[in-house]
């Protein structure tokens, strides 16, 4: 059988129903999206470590001297301890419920392990390394992180199959671009990054440099398309800025605004009176109050006679903006529209929508959908910019007549970085927070100091107050032992904080199930709130005082800041503890000491762009500024910017635009055949 990459998942060898399904559901429905799944790690055998390398992850090839499996708390926890020599140095290795190991195991046998060994008590000692009983003849073996249930060894296996039926000449990037950077074929590409030949990270690095530049310009091509239809269109609605606006804001807010806020809007109204329409960013810091001045926005489109539309990209996040909107908004019609609206709802906003009876609309990708349409929309703020598309963006923009849009973000970019992704947008940015609100402590703890810092934490909590705890995996993962996840400690937080109610909110928790968990932790019904990344941006549960996270060496300094800021959202003293994992990369270090020292977000994304390293966490939720499969904006930036200078070119050269972009290009031009801006 021959297979394409663009054929179904389902038909590559040895995927049946069961596997097919379980790749669908994380994304993967090609072989080509399949095989975009790369190796995490490469296991060597050719150069195995000849002396033990305390604190240092290594390949080593020992000799298994005896060992014994213990079985604890009614055999639901196994102890395999095997003593063992590498070359001259004797050691201990441990594994953790892996009991069924001690069937492959005998006195004197050769194995391979990959792990880090430290001392303890005097003893040179390795917990649940990698091992390998038999790596045949493979010089080097891939590791991939699991899909699903779909571990690295069947996924090795699956990939195997794979490339011994791919027969495909496709080709997405023009000649001319594979010859500028030396790129090579796809297939041949994917197999060498797939299964090399030997080790090579430059060699690696510059394969994998071709599928992360292609991610790129195909974001690029679409972005710079529409931005050239966005550029100085003119202004046609005009808005009645009165100079008693400030004086009258005042009067209705309970709280003075920063002196950063005010510059904010005075470069929005200068926008407002201008003769082209508005795009402007709104960047600030997290707590930095960008919520209000969007507010003022909106309320000056109302004023003037004309209706305003805020997006959000979650419906806990739209509904948090719609409960501080009805309190800012006190003489406006604003209503919600969200994928939970019931129907009948949803149907009575879209007529009063196109009727003129509602002022502002807050809501989620449900205010894109095309059957949404508005009498006369003049102003847009779309929250959190980063997680919406090009198109996405564009598709709220078009639902009015020369609309001014307002983009916010409460990740603060360095300015490198911001020239590259917004230079068509005019830039505000808000640094200083609002008056009452204390600096959040931040204190390093040791993870020796774990079960103590607990006990600590639930008297705190018993007192009243509210906690995030932070882990960076959902389960346990196979190559990085040493990373705690929800899987593993809810049990142990279950019983640290017995009688404490506690929620527990992942990436894979549904969005009614997010909803009800952060709702109950607002609310006061839970204490305690167990979490990955997911609660990064924008959660503000003002009476939430303490941020807990764990591995925190493993997160970039802008992400540490970003989830720090859950907290200190009100007036009373907030603190935030940083455990460290038991084996600290040097550059794990200088993050954690970074982040301790300064609450300044632009200072943190400036500092975090120069060291561009540390950690496993990685991706969209992680790299904080887009969305993107396998490239990363902090790791890949000089990628992204060849292939943002590459972009124009193509699309002013029709010579080198192969069938594929042509074909991208025109769906988008599609999304954007109706745009009328008289």
């Amino acid at each position: 059988m021959i297979l394409r990459l663009d054929s179904p998942v389902k038909t590559i060898k040895g995927v049946g129903a069961k596997y097919a399904e379980i790749f669908k559901k994380n994304g993967f429905s090609t072989v080509f999206d399949l095989l975009l799944h790369f190796p995490v790690l490469y296991i060597d055998f050719s150069r195995p470590a000849a002396r033990v390398e305390i604190g240092v992850k290594n390949l080593y090839h020992m000799e298994i001297l005896n060992f014994s499996l213990s079985r604890l708390y009614g055999r639901k926890l196994s102890i395999l301890k095997v003593n063992a020599r590498v070359g001259k140095d004797n050691v201990l290795v441990v594994f953790f419920n892996k009991h069924y190991m001690a069937d492959s195991l005998k006195a004197n046998q050769k194995v391979y392990i990959y792990g880090t060994f430290e001392m303890r008590n005097n003893t040179c000692r390795a917990n649940t390394p990698l091992l390998f009983t038999d790596p045949g003849e493979e010089p080097v073996i891939p590791l991939y992180d699991k899909i699903g249930t779909v571990k690295s060894g069947m996924l090795k296996k699956i990939f195997t199959l794979c490339f011994e039926d791919l027969r495909d000449r496709f080709e997405f990037l023009p000649p001319q671009i594979l010859g500028k950077y030396g790129f090579p074929n796809i297939v041949e590409g994917l197999k060498s990054i797939h299964f090399p030949s030997k080790v090579d990270p430059e060699e690696l690095q510059r394969l994998k440099r071709r599928f992360i530049y292609g991610e790129f310009l195909f974001f690029q091509l679409e972005l710079q398309y529409i931005r050239s239809v966005f550029k100085r269109v003119p202004r046609i609605n005009r808005y009645a800025i009165g100079e008693g606006f400030r004086a009258s804001l005042e009067e209705v807010l309970p709280f003075r605004l920063t002196p950063d806020q005010w510059t904010a809007w005075e470069e929005m109204a200068a926008d407002l009176n201008g003769d082209v329409t508005m795009q402007r960013l709104l960047q600030g810091d997290v707590g930095a109050g960008k919520t209000v001045v969007a507010f003022m926005l909106l309320l000056t489109a109302v004023q003037s006679g004309f209706q305003g539309a805020f997006l959000a990209p979650t419906e806990i996040l739209a509904q948090q903006h719609f409960t501080n909107a009805k309190l800012f908004f006190k003489s406006a019609s604003i209503e919600i529209l969200t994928g939970s609206t019931s129907a009948k709802e949803r149907n009575r906003i879209r007529r009063e929508l196109e009727e003129g009876g509602i002022d502002i609309i807050f809501g989620t990708h449900a205010l894109l959908n095309e059957k949404i349409r508005f009498k006369n929309l003049a102003a847009v703020v779309i929250d959190e910019q980063h997680r919406f598309g090009v198109s996405q963006r564009a598709a709220l923009y078009y639902k009015g007549r020369s609309v001014d849009l307002l983009v916010t973000t409460a990740t603060p970019i360095p300015r490198t970085m911001l020239l590259t992704l917004y230079n068509d947008l005019s830039v505000s940015v808000i640094r200083t927070k609002p008056l009452g609100r204390l600096p959040i402590i931040t204190k390093l703890y040791e993870s020796a100091h774990r079960d103590e810092f607990y006990r600590w934490l639930r008297t705190e909590i018993e007192k009243g107050e509210k906690a995030y705890i932070i882990l960076p995996l959902i389960e346990d993962s196979e190559f990085f032992t040493e990373l705690r996840s929800i899987e593993t400690e809810t049990g142990y937080f279950q019983e640290m904080f017995k009688g404490i109610a506690l929620g527990v909110v992942t990436g894979r928790t549904s969005s009614e199930e997010k909803e009800t968990a952060l709702n109950d932790f607002a609310s006061g019904k839970t204490r305690v709130l167990l979490s990955t990344t997911v609660i990064e941006v924008g959660i503000d549960v003002k009476d939430a005082t303490i941020m807990v996270i764990e591995n925190a060496d493993r997160y970039g300094l802008s992400q540490l800041h970003q989830l720090r800021g859950r907290v200190g959202r009100g007036e009373r003293q907030s603190y935030c503890y940083l455990f460290a994992s038991p084996n600290m990369t040097e550059s794990g270090v200088r993050r954690l000491k970074t982040i301790a020292s300064t609450t300044d977000g632009f200072k943190i994304a400036e500092i975090d762009l120069k060291m561009r390293g540390g950690g496993i966490i990685t991706g969209f939720e992680q790299s904080g500024y887009l969305d993107f499969k396998i490239g990363n904006m902090r790791d890949d930036h000089e990628i992204f910017n060849d292939a943002r200078e590459d972009a124009p070119l193509i699309l002013e050269d029709k010579s080198l635009q192969t069938s594929p972009i042509t074909r991208f290009l025109y769906k988008v031009k599609q999304k954007l055949q109706d745009i009328n801006f008289s």
